[in-house]
């Protein structure tokens, strides 16, 4: 039998009291500038920064409510490079716990330091990763970097790290990708990127290393770390095979008006509820 609910109103109340408090009282705008992955040299770099983390704020918010599940007490930002959401996730819950997890060690140091995070240091291995459990899983522009080996294991990661209620807001790289790439802006040189695009074309899921001198400088940490473009039919293929989560979204160009959007949840599809 199916457990009643609180009626839909229960819950846009109360976000938008979360959003009104968010608009009302701002986020921290303290920078890393330490940070060898941003250029804050120019105002437009400083400023988009700012509203890319302001985006997931509102594709949070958002999806908390179209899934009617209560504002959570334990929030992950995986990976919280130095607190482009973390701040922004700090402003919208400041209750909450929030986990500042990354595999750059001077990240999680800086989020923990200035948005009062809890420091979690991750793995490359993230099968070997453990961090407990959360209430809300943000992670934004990971997936998009990794082979696929990578890819899955931080999906179950994020699958087995979430409380009975918890859900997951994740961003990949896809269809649009392609035309940024063509008509936009280069993310990755283009003789690389057509590594990447024929695997998409082939299979629905294509990766391509940096190039080593890249990696190194930015990414030293990382065997591999590159650029992932990601079909929904692909994807939708490897999700709705583990069955201890359920898909409650899907929506390309949701972040920035560029990366697309997967949202997944527990109880797992075949649970009552």
């Amino acid at each position: 039998m199916r457990s009643q609910k609180q009626d839909f109103s229960y819950y846009a109340k109360k976000y938008l009291n979360i959003w009104d408090d968010y608009l009302k009282n701002g986020f921290d705008q303290a920078l890393d500038l330490t940070d060898k992955e941003n250029d804050f040299s120019e105002d437009w770099r400083r400023e988009h920064y700012f509203s890319v983390g302001a985006d997931a704020a509102r594709l949070i918010t958002s999806n908390l409510l179209a899934a009617e599940r209560e504002p959570p007490r334990k929030v992950l930002d995986f990976p919280c490079g130095s607190g482009r959401v973390t701040r922004h996730l700090r402003a919208l819950f400041p209750d909450a716990e929030i986990g500042a997890c990354d595999l750059y060690r001077q990240h999680v140091d800086f989020c923990a330091r200035q948005f009062n995070g809890t420091p979690l240091q991750s793995k490359e291995n993230i099968a070997d990763l453990d961090v407990g459990t959360w209430d809300l899983i943000f992670c934004g522009s990971l997936l998009t970097h990794l082979p696929q080996e990578l890819f899955w294991s931080a999906v179950r990661f994020m699958a087995r790290s979430l409380t009975p209620n918890g859900i997951a807001v994740v961003t990949l790289e896809g269809r649009h990708s392609i035309y940024i790439q063509r008509h936009k802006w280069k993310l990755i040189e283009d003789s690389l990127f057509d590594v990447a695009h024929e695997g998409y074309s082939r299979t629905g899921f294509g990766f391509v290393d940096y190039n080593h001198e890249f990696r190194s400088d930015k990414f030293g940490n990382q065997e591999n770390y590159g650029v992932a473009l990601t079909s929904p039919q692909w994807l939708m293929r490897g999700l709705t095979e583990i069955e201890d989560v359920r898909v409650l979204s899907f929506t390309e160009r949701a972040w920035d008006d560029h990366q697309d959007m997967v949202v997944f949840g527990v109880p797992g599809v075949n649970v009552e509820t």
